[in-house]
């Protein structure tokens, strides 16, 4: 019976074929939506599955309110408060502290690379489910000084050679051995360091004054991040208890504030329920899911209304067909579950479209940029397979059962007599307000579309407040900033060059600390890269007060800062000339006077309001050159010579060197054209499938009217009198739908720049504009349909009265 059924289902595609491409083409394009969202919330719950007590296993949070009302919910934690709780807690099995300091430049093997690492302790390997691919774990990190890196760093210091055993020394001096070499884990996790140093060489650094004393410091909220194991059977609850008795013991102690800690799941931290600072790595939020999982709700509902539209549209022509069936014999349930069974068919086609355009998208990755929206690791996997799988069927049972359960209600002595006043959707006001939805949403969205194109259009061009034309960033990966200058001294075109830690991107790429003035309960973060005197001076900072740096000062002790004016207001100066020759704390043991305020610039994206900077010059923590090159070079031509001269200096082993304009760089960060092609493709799905929605009522009001429209063309209404009948209601339906969606649109894409500091303008007529294309497209395609009506013979339509 199912064979029967499918066969007959496509001989009824093959049939029609320009409604069975709508359909596939509608429903396809809304399940590769959805699709994407089962791709992105599978790889987002696949983070830390791996740790084999995943269900007793909790990150420790804190929450910190200051009597002057300012709060901060937090990561981390103060680093004494992992020993102190071992020893109070007894149904703690075991508990890890991560203090990500072992960060900044380390040599190995000849080789120079920033390493953003940190010190943590043998029971790292306890609690969590990481493995050594080389190396014991139960003594890796028993000792001071060793370390555990991961093999993406073991490969760029030591290549193929064996890291075991060999130095990794910190631009500080410290030298530690290689004691393992990490696995890969099998999925994602929020902990991700280049190495894990030993804690135990933490005090040693302490009492070094290489790092700050913060293994007693119970107040330093911001300083690590500590984890316990709980043992089998106790309660997530008597752990609270303990954490409460440690904050009122701090709050006894600290007039100034209230802290508060509490415990996280570790299977909970990403997908997170909330923003904390400190997060270790940035992962998506449930919020953000709802949301997204709604859109793809939405256009799907969307999508399977206007397959019912279609479906229902269409069974005029086949109604004598139930007719004929029901008389011999069918029953009800046997025509409900033929349509539905087509409906499934339908979808199943449906689902092979959607996995061919995804597969194109994930290929291609038009919407990923800083920011992926479909994981570069993603595989093609069984779960999701299946999943999809399941989804079609669903689909198809949401879209068929509507129009299966009206066409299986047919009588058949009705149906075969005449289905001239058959009205089987009878009152269609719903779904004329289902048209109206669908059209304000998919123009709400081109709305906006434009006003977000025009706002990263504009922060794009706008000027960042330095030169970014013709400058050239060079990564020099190991190689000394003085070596590199020489090489390329005799080439032609540079004007003038400089060296900086870190380059300017979408997201700080710098670095943070605490800084103040005399008393460290004022301290806040402050961002700061490093850079030289010609690096200040070739990008066109304007100094507000004081000087640059001096010439040549990166060779010897740092002694001297430039602070942006918003550093200024931070630290409590009124004005610019205050903040010179001020004493600055600097977190890493480091006293520094500012010589210089700079005029604020935009060093993150320009959407995002400018925040304290700082420069700091130190000669060994340059990892870029910027070359101010003349207008006339060839860019091209310009950087292949600067990596050929600089490739003999690379440390082997040494990926080759990768260029790139500021210019560029900077547009690409700004730009958002990733973003605006996802927000472009959802304009296009839901335009597409409104239009169809559209086309399905148009099809259904013109099949019923058929012998209405012959008998007014037999008594003489002419052609453009017919079609101006046919169209006038669903013009109203656009006019209606443009006045709910323009100011809709407009107040959605006002709201939205209000969240720049830098605005583009968005006027009125831009929505009107977008209202005027949709209403272009919504008359053509009502007019596809009722001009074919008015030009239609009607003895076609009559011959059978």
């Amino acid at each position: 019976m199912l064979a029967g059924y499918l066969k007959i289902a496509f001989r009824n595609f093959r049939k029609n074929k320009l409604i069975t491409f709508i359909n596939v083409f509608g429903l396809g394009l809304s399940m590769t939506v959805g699709m994407m969202i089962m791709i992105r919330l599978q790889d987002q719950l696949s983070y830390d599955s791996f740790h084999p007590n995943s269900d007793r296993t909790y990150r420790i949070l804190t929450d910190y309110k200051k009597q002057t009302g300012e709060q901060w919910k937090m990561a981390s934690t103060p680093l004494p408060l992992e020993q102190e709780l071992v020893l109070e807690d007894k149904g703690i099995e075991s508990a890890v502290t991560i203090y990500p300091a072992f960060n900044g430049k380390a040599i190995a093997a000849g080789k120079e690379l920033y390493v953003n690492g940190a010190y943590t302790e043998p029971s790292f390997f306890t609690v969590f489910g990481f493995t050594l691919a080389s190396g014991n774990k139960t003594t890796a990190l028993q000792e001071a000084n060793s370390v555990v890196i991961s093999q993406a760093t073991a490969e760029k210091y030591f290549g193929k050679t064996n890291a075991i055993g060999q130095l990794l020394t910190l631009e500080n001096g410290v030298a530690f051995t290689v004691t393992g070499i990490l696995a890969e884990p099998p999925s994602k996790s929020h902990i991700q360091f280049d190495a894990f140093a030993s804690y135990a060489t933490v005090k040693q650094l302490e009492a070094a004054k290489l790092l700050d004393p913060k293994t007693t410091d119970w107040f330093a909220f911001n300083s690590g991040y500590t984890y316990a194991l709980l043992k089998k059977g106790y309660r997530e609850a008597s752990f609270r208890n303990t954490l409460n008795n440690f904050a009122a013991t701090l709050n006894s102690k600290n007039k100034d504030g209230i802290v508060h800690f509490t415990s996280q799941p570790i299977s909970k931290i990403n997908p997170g329920s909330e923003l904390l600072l400190n997060e270790m790595s940035g992962g998506s939020s449930w919020t953000k899911f709802y949301f997204e999982i709604g859109i793809a709700l939405i256009i799907l509902l969307s999508a399977c209304f206007n397959y019912t539209n279609l479906s229902i549209a269409r069974s005029l022509t086949r109604a004598k067909e139930v007719g004929v069936r029901k008389v011999t014999g069918a029953s009800r349930a046997q025509i409900f579950t033929q349509y539905i069974t087509e409906a499934i068919a339908m979808a199943l086609l449906a689902l092979g479209f959607a996995w061919i355009l995804l597969t194109f998208i994930i290929r291609y990755a038009p919407f990923n940029d800083d920011y992926e929206f479909i994981p570069s690791s993603f595989r093609y996997n069984l779960p999701l397979l299946i999943g999809s799988f399941v989804f079609a069927l669903l689909t198809g049972l949401l879209a068929g059962a509507s129009p299966a359960w009206l066409i299986s209600s047919f009588q058949p002595l009705r149906v075969l007599k005449s289905m001239s006043t058959a009205r089987i959707m009878g009152r269609i006001n719903i779904r004329k307000a289902l048209i109206v939805f669908q059209y304000s949403l998919s123009l709400v969205i081109i709305i906006f579309l434009v006003a977000f194109y025009r706002q990263f259009s504009y922060l794009a061009a706008a000027d960042p407040g330095f030169k970014k034309e013709h400058v050239l960033v060079v990564p020099l990966q190991g190689i000394s900033e003085e070596l590199a200058l020489q090489q390329l001294n005799n080439v032609n075109g540079i004007q003038a060059a400089g060296a900086a830690s870190a380059r300017f991107t979408k997201h700080f790429s710098g670095m943070n600390t605490p800084i103040w003035i005399s008393d460290q309960k004022d301290a806040f973060g402050l961002n700061y890269y490093y850079a030289d005197a010609a690096f200040i001076r070739q990008m066109g900072f304007t100094i507000m007060a004081g000087r640059n740096f001096d010439p040549g000062v990166s060779t010897g002790n740092e002694s001297t800062i430039l602070i942006n004016e918003q550093a200024v207001k931070a630290l409590g100066l009124k004005t610019a000339d205050q903040a010179i020759g001020q004493s600055l704390h600097i977190n890493d043991s480091t006293r520094l006077t500012v010589a210089g305020v700079l005029k604020d610039f935009t060093y993150e994206s320009a959407g995002i309001p400018v925040r304290p900077l700082a420069f700091r010059s130190h000669a060994r923590a340059y990892n870029y050159l910027y070359l101010t090159t003349d207008a006339a070079v060839d860019p091209a031509q310009f950087q292949q010579q600067v990596a050929d001269l600089l490739k003999p200096l690379l440390p082997s082993g040494t990926t080759p060197l990768t260029t790139s304009w500021l210019a560029d760089e900077w547009d690409q960060s700004n730009s958002q054209k990733a973003t605006i092609s996802l927000l472009g493709y959802l304009a296009f799905m839901a335009m597409a499938i409104a239009t169809l929605g559209l086309l399905g009522l148009v099809m259904y009001t013109v099949e019923v009217k058929r012998k209405e429209i012959s008998i007014r063309k037999i008594i003489g209404a002419s052609e453009k009198q017919l079609i101006r009948l046919l169209s006038k209601g669903f013009f109203r339906l656009l006019l209606i739908a443009g006045c709910i969606a323009v100011p809709v649109g407009y107040t959605a894409g006002f709201l939205f720049l209000q969240n720049f500091p830098l605005r583009a303008g968005f006027g009125l007529l831009w929505p009107i504009g977008c209202f005027l294309f949709f209403l272009a497209i919504g008359l053509f395609t009502i007019m596809s349909q009722t001009y074919k009506a008015a030009i239609r013979n009607p003895a076609t339509d009559m011959r059978a009265e």
